[in-house]
């Protein structure tokens, strides 16, 4: 029945859910045939047309309360040309399945369903509610999806419990140990405009009033300094916890003083990987530049995009204050898009523990730790109504395929997916059955 997921997968990464506009109806059709012929009782919630997300349940004893297998169905936008394939093709070759989606996150998905139709088929009862849940609009913030569900049906969605993504098994990253991180927390986000004014003119004419020059200028001195390292207490375990396979990490885990551990992971690198550093500290990046529309005209206005992440316990407000003083530019003027506090859940809980049971039990010699997830998901809505929730992905990933996400040739191995998808059972079996 595993080798069903590769097949489906390949289907369901045919359809196109690029987000804008997202077109999650169509996904939501593909499970909802599914659900229809398996005989599992769903609801569709489509705030606006097309717009939609599916639940489905397989009711059980009420003896605990419900778990929520969460993904989301949009994707971001693949550039046909710059891929080998065709990323909506769902192509399968060299033991790859290819599409955008592959690895964020149609596979998760397809992992998640594929436990819901085998506890389906066991014959017992679970001892609670099992919901599945697909949702719209993750790339975009979740206004259409998990934002609205949560503020017009939260009755739907109690649980104690909820996996969503956040979280690879990674391979190549400590030598022959998969390394399982389990997102219990995750960056907060600030999406923010940033406007200079000038004086506009010929651009044969410098007069040095120039908008977009002022701003050039102030975005360097932002961006030319990275904001000192932060160890948060997920981190401060993190590092602990690879340090048992890391023995140069042994003076930090000693001492815990963070210009301990900042003095080693510059002196073996580590603090150039962009995702290590990305756990560290507060980051910027600038993402979109717009002025002008003239070659030879000087622009009267400039605007910048910044997509900033901050560590769980920082201040979004003194974080801005202390931007404003780097830029040197006190005309600027600040425009917040779009924000989210930093989010986390407890990690020492027993559904910590039961996924470390069933991760061990399919990789004995496997590294499984808390960790904290740089990018912003749908389980920031989930911890802000109270519920515990943490990202975990049991398919392994090496860690040079991690750069595929939101890049070019997204894909997964046929072997990761099933055997995943033989994890995920697992876990979902050890929550549901006694």
């Amino acid at each position: 029945m595993n080798d069903d997921a590769v097949t489906l997968l390949s289907e369901y990464l045919r359809i196109d859910t690029t987000n804008p506009p997202g077109n999650e109806s169509k996904a939501v059709a593909f499970f909802q045939n599914i659900f229809s012929r398996e005989g599992i009782e769903y609801k569709i919630y489509e705030p606006d047309s097309g717009r939609a997300s599916i639940r489905a349940i397989l009711h059980g004893s009420g003896k605990k309360k419900p778990i929520i297998l969460l993904n989301h169905m949009d994707v971001v936008p693949a550039e046909k040309q710059e891929w080998s394939v065709d990323p909506f093709g769902g192509e399968i070759k060299d033991g790859f399945i290819y599409g955008r989606g592959a690895l964020d996150m149609k596979s998760q998905g397809i992992m998640e369903l594929m436990a819901m139709l085998e506890m389906k088929t066991i014959g017992r009862t679970p001892d609670r509610d099992i919901i599945f849940l697909a949702t719209a609009d993750e790339e975009a913030g979740g206004t259409q999806g998990i934002q609205y569900l949560m503020e017009n049906h939260a009755e739907d969605f109690s649980a104690e419990f909820v996996i969503n993504e956040g979280g690879f098994g990674i391979s190549g990253f400590i030598p022959e140990r998969p390394v399982f991180m389990i997102a219990t927390a995750e960056k907060g986000l600030c999406w923010l405009r940033v406007r200079a004014t000038g004086q506009p003119g010929h651009g044969s004419v410098p007069h040095g009033q120039n908008a977009l020059e002022k701003l050039n200028t102030a975005i360097y001195r932002l961006l030319s300094e990275k904001s000192s390292i932060t160890l948060t207490p997920i981190i401060k375990t993190y590092f602990n916890n690879i340090g048992t396979a890391w023995n140069f990490l042994e003076p930090f885990i000693k001492d815990q003083k963070s210009e301990t551990l900042e003095t080693i992971l510059n002196q073996t690198g580590l603090i150039q990987m962009p995702q290590i550093s990305a756990m560290l500290r507060n980051t910027i990046s600038l993402t979109q530049m717009h002025s002008g529309d003239k070659a030879n005209v000087i622009p009267a206005s400039a605007e910048a995009t910044l997509d900033i992440r901050l560590l769980p316990g920082q201040s979004l407000e003194e974080f801005l204050h202390q931007m404003s003083a780097k830029m040197g530019d006190e005309n600027l003027k600040f425009d917040i898009l779009t924000q989210s506090e930093a989010s986390t859940s407890p990690p020492d809980t027993p559904y910590f523990q039961l996924i470390e049971e069933s991760i061990k039990q399919q990789y004995p010699n496997a590294l499984v730790t808390p960790s904290l997830l740089f990018a912003t998901s749908d389980s920031r809505i989930l911890r802000s109504h109270g519920i515990t929730t943490y990202g975990f992905c049991p398919a392994i990933i090496d860690l040079s395929e991690i750069q595929r996400i939101h890049g070019i040739d997204e894909r997964i191995s046929i072997e990761s997916l099933i055997n995943g998808t033989s994890l995920f059972k697992e876990t979902v079996k050890k929550m549901c059955m006694d």
